[in-house]
């Protein structure tokens, strides 16, 4: 009891303490709870200071993350090697499927500018942090060179004498219409992948022994442009680096940006193109604010003010963009002197007296090759190949057989291009001159810019600015891309250029089904790569049926893959013993920058799909369904259903309907 009273003595004493001095404790409180603000105010302002300065240090103003959605352009349309990563490459149940072979399509790395812009000779091209891989095969391509030619290119072969590595203006500027630094270290990286997905399956990175005829295992093919080559060959080095030699000294040219092989001449190709051009002039002349922004930033980006369409307006922006430069400005006009006005009046004098290049005025010109050079690769014998003779020839005297400063190797293959196109297409041919309008339209592909809302959603009139002090801003390239972004959802949906992308993609998809083919009777190829452009994958993506406009936007190093898969288990229901494999024990599945696209093809989505649940290659807790469609759907489409929207049969109708008035398509 004792024990007892005196505890509640004690806490009593304690009550009436704490009665006694209740605004101390609340004092007290308060004191400790502005300590506390305090100190979160104190973490709060250090952290943004230190959030500030990292801000500071990133030189790429154009990947801020106060602007999530022209980071998402410049990701996309760019596509930094960092963002490229393993998707759904060889991902399928490996204890019920064998891999029997793959087909890769890529579009090339990053490029400098396709025309001249304002200054553009400044924009930096290098690499940036500098990477130990690009690094390491520059080393491994000096090492192989000799003479300042790596030994794949100085065999004989269609690519003889091309340059190994990209050739660098003033040091680390831009080339023309060139792969950069940064665009080998992406080919590398797609390269890395395919060695991860295929290299021990498809055993990528074993050479033939010297002397050896070529086995046809693997085989490669790239247009003839030294940015398809040079990318074509950086990829080896990634996938197979012991056979990237080889491989790059086989690899086979393709005459054509779309890889038509013998399906090239196509009279309809000439009646389409017309039919979307105007299409795409209509749109743009329906948006008057675009129209006229897009003519503004061709006044501050170009030389030549006759590029005024919104897809070179972008490309244009596009340059600045993915090469971490900042927008360019108009330059203030200056006052005009007599000493300006004589030499306008000589300029002009000159301008008279001196025969421009006419049909040949092109945009790269990083390459000096003498003109005998392209007499003796040109096709001369017909009527387009004799006047483009006689023009470089004017020129060529009026020079004194100076070195022309052109691409003569791009321009072999413009002007085969152009002779195959129009000579079976005369009614339509007025006369070589139009080479000149065409060429950029042909070959200045289109550009990479997406973004994930509508146009009319995104575009914003851009706030005027004084004629004579103009600066392009994020808000006009955000406009340019919204728009463009626009046209793409447009191009997908129109039936000319669907129809024109099974006519252009003809060539490539029926040489694909050749060596699938290949691959389940002769077990060979095993490997196939068309080192190409964003033309020949949009074409490719439209004839699959890909209609989705993110697909048919080809960024920088994409890759479109066809993987053929047979059965392990081959046995006979009835008398459990092992067979022979038949054609209905082959699949396969198509991935398009790691993404699963196989039912969505439109030879494949209406049909039965084998489904598997498989685990990602990368994150092992992720799970999703992967697809396999039957080899014959592939087959009975190029063979039977390919030219039904023609109503016809086979190519050569489809392409001779466009050529009689009477069954010309609306």
């Amino acid at each position: 009891m004792s024990n007892f009273a005196n505890r509640s003595k004690i806490f009593s004493e304690m009550m009436k303490f704490s009665f006694h001095h209740r605004a101390f404790y609340c004092y007290l409180g308060m004191s400790v709870w502005i300590l506390f603000l305090i100190t979160v105010m104190y973490k709060y302002m250090s952290l943004g200071e230190e959030t500030i300065a990292v801000k500071k240090v990133i030189q790429n103003e154009y990947i801020s993350k106060s602007d999530a959605k022209f980071r998402r352009i410049y990701l996309r349309a760019c596509s930094p090697p960092d963002s490229i990563v393993r998707g759904s490459e060889a991902v399928v149940d490996s204890d019920t499927w064998l891999l029997q072979g793959a087909l890769v399509v890529t579009r090339h790395g990053d490029r400098g500018p396709l025309t001249h812009l304002k200054n553009g000779d400044k924009l930096p091209c290098d690499a940036h942090p500098p990477s130990p891989l690009l690094k390491s095969y520059e080393e491994y391509v000096a090492n192989a060179s000799s003479s300042g030619r790596a030994w794949w290119v100085s065999v004989a072969g269609p690519f003889h004498n091309f340059p190994s590595l990209p050739v660098r203006t003033a040091g680390t500027r831009c080339a023309l219409g060139q792969l950069t630094p940064r665009g080998l270290l992406q080919m590398i990286t797609v390269g890395k992948i395919l060695k991860e997905a295929y290299g021990e399956k498809l055993n990528l990175d074993v050479v033939d022994p010297q002397g050896k005829k070529d086995s046809g295992l693997v085989v490669s093919y790239s247009t003839r442009y030294r940015r398809t080559f040079q990318s074509l060959a950086a990829l080896w080095w990634g996938a197979a680096a012991r056979a990237a030699g080889a491989r790059a000294a086989a690899a086979r040219e393709a005459h054509s940006v779309a890889f038509c092989f013998r399906d090239c001449a196509c009279a309809a190709h000439h009646v389409l193109n017309k039919k979307i051009h105007t299409a795409n002039k209509n749109r743009l002349d329906s948006h008057p604010a675009i129209k006229e922004l897009v003519k503004k930033l061709a006044k501050v980006l170009f030389e030549s003010q006759e590029k005024t369409e919104a897809s070179e307006v972008g490309g244009a922006l596009l340059a600045y963009m993915c090469h971490d430069a900042p927008f360019p400005c108009t330059e203030k006009p200056k006052a005009p002197s007599k000493k300006l006005s004589l030499d306008k009046k000589h300029t002009k004098l000159r301008e008279n007296t001196v025969p421009s290049r006419k049909v040949l005025d092109v945009d790269i010109d990083t390459l000096n090759m003498e003109l005998d050079y392209i007499n003796n690769q040109m096709d001369f014998n017909n009527e387009i190949g004799r006047k483009a003779r006689d023009i470089i020839g004017k020129y060529y005297d009026t020079k004194q057989k100076a070195p022309l400063d052109f691409d003569a190797q791009m321009e072999r293959e413009k002007l085969l291009y152009y002779q195959q196109r129009y000579l079976d297409n005369a009614d339509g041919y007025e006369d070589v001159v139009i080479v000149k309008k065409n060429l950029d339209a042909d070959f200045n592909f289109p550009n990479d810019a997406r973004m994930d809302t509508d146009f009319d959603e995104d575009y914003k009139e851009p706030t005027p600015e004084s004629s004579e002090d103009f600066c392009i801003k994020k808000e006009h390239a955000m406009s340019v891309f919204a728009y463009l972004e626009w046209i793409y959802r447009q191009d997908v949906k129109d039936i000319n250029n669907r129809r024109r992308g099974l006519l252009v993609a003809y060539g490539l998809i029926h040489n694909i089904v050749q060596n699938m083919i290949r691959m389940i009777s002769e077990n060979k190829p095993k490997f196939v790569v068309y080192s190409g452009h964003d033309k020949t994958l949009q074409a490719l993506v439209l004839a699959l049926g890909l209609h989705n406009y993110q697909h048919y936007n080809i960024q920088y190093a994409s890759r479109l893959i066809f993987e053929v898969y047979r059965k392990k288990d081959l046995r006979d229901e009835f008398k459990f013993t092992k067979r022979k494999a038949v054609a209905q024990d082959f699949y396969f599945r198509v991935v398009y920058n790691g993404e699963d696209v196989t039912n969505k093809l439109s030879f494949c989505k209406t049909r039965q799909n084998i489904v598997m649940r498989v685990v990602d290659p990368i994150d092992d807790v992720k799970t999703y369904d992967t697809y396999l469609c039957s080899i014959e759907n592939i087959v009975r489409f190029i063979h039977d259903d390919y030219f039904a929207t023609f109503n016809v049969t086979n190519y050569k109708d489809a392409c001779a309907s466009y050529g009689n008035s009477k069954h010309i398509y609306r």
